[in-house]
């Protein structure tokens, strides 16, 4: 028998997942602490598992089932507004913006931080809603010039002239090694040190796309040991790297919710970088030009969430 389910306690705890705190979630809802906590509490009875993690702080992590959870519960509550708005007559938008596919197996917390997102655009565009798109890595562009996206979070310029490219936040960018790796006992490193190691690159992916993550600003990518891995997602990256043999450079936001077996490095004396969006020259639609200056807002908020 299906049990019905408080969906004020479902966006409790979306906001408690993203903001990572009961006060911030319960200012960002107009209530009050108590009432988040009790909600949640209803949710956590209702489903039979405990979502989140308390501390002395109050909020102290998601459990494992709150990271699965949080993967499916921003897109419920999406897809229940849209049949609200569409048994109200009310038409509906949908932007939809690739994400690389696999990312949330290491970034849990994106979803929160897209339906935030979402939130924020529909104060000026009631009825709007934001749909990632899990996009293979070789589609990514290919996606935005067809149509099928809207947008593409990516990680520069891109070169061609279908395709305009806007700067966001500033890109943090953080080392990874399997925790079989000798460099595991390092949490610090300079960049230039990092970049002697042996890398995995995806070569379908464009240069624009791969560069930062090559740290091709550090030394001459001629210079750099790289080795292909026909990867599409980036959970086939984490399956690769985990053997411990290469290393990789991801953006800090990914870095949330590594697993164990994975090591995050800290990596100084890195040039400044950013994230950019792509979007079809030409889109000028108001929403759409919203959403961009919101993204900024965005990356800058899940890249701070991951740093120490």
């Amino acid at each position: 028998m299906t049990k019905a389910f408080d969906l004020a306690g479902f966006e409790c705890f979306v906001a408690v997942a993203q903001h990572r705190h009961f006060g911030a979630a319960a200012k960002a809802q107009g209530i009050s602490v108590s009432t988040v906590t009790k909600r949640l509490q209803k949710l956590e009875t209702q489903l039979g598992v405990p979502l989140v993690l308390r501390d002395s702080t109050g909020f102290g992590g998601l459990t494992a089932a709150g990271q699965r959870f949080i993967e499916a519960a921003p897109e419920l509550l999406r897809r229940i507004e849209a049949a609200a708005d569409a048994a109200r007559g009310e038409p509906a938008s949908v932007l939809r913006i690739a994400v690389p596919a696999g990312v949330g197996v290491v970034a849990p917390l994106l979803p929160a931080a897209l339906g935030t997102l979402e939130l924020a655009l529909r104060s000026q565009y009631p009825g709007i809603s934001v749909e990632a798109v899990p996009t293979a890595f070789p589609r990514l562009t290919e996606c935005l010039t067809s149509g099928e996206v809207d947008a593409v979070m990516t990680f520069g310029e891109s070169p061609l002239p279908e395709v305009s490219s806007t700067r966001l936040s500033p890109l943090v960018r953080v080392g990874v090694v399997a925790a079989i790796h000798p460099l595991a006992k390092r949490s610090r490193m300079p960049a230039v040190e990092f970049a002697e190691q042996t890398m995995i690159y995806s070569p379908g992916l464009p240069d624009h796309y791969m560069h930062p993550f090559l740290l091709a600003d550090v030394r001459p990518l001629a210079q750099a040991r790289l080795v292909p891995v026909p990867a599409t997602t980036t959970a086939h990256v984490m399956q690769r790297l985990l053997l411990g043999r290469e290393v990789t450079v991801v953006p800090a936001a990914l870095t949330a919710n590594l697993p164990p077996e994975a090591h995050p490095i800290f990596l100084t004396g890195l040039p400044n970088c950013w994230y950019h969006v792509h979007r079809r020259a030409g889109d000028d639609r108001p929403e759409l030009q919203t959403a961009v200056e919101l993204m900024g807002v965005f990356t800058e908020s899940i890249s701070r969430a991951a740093l120490p």
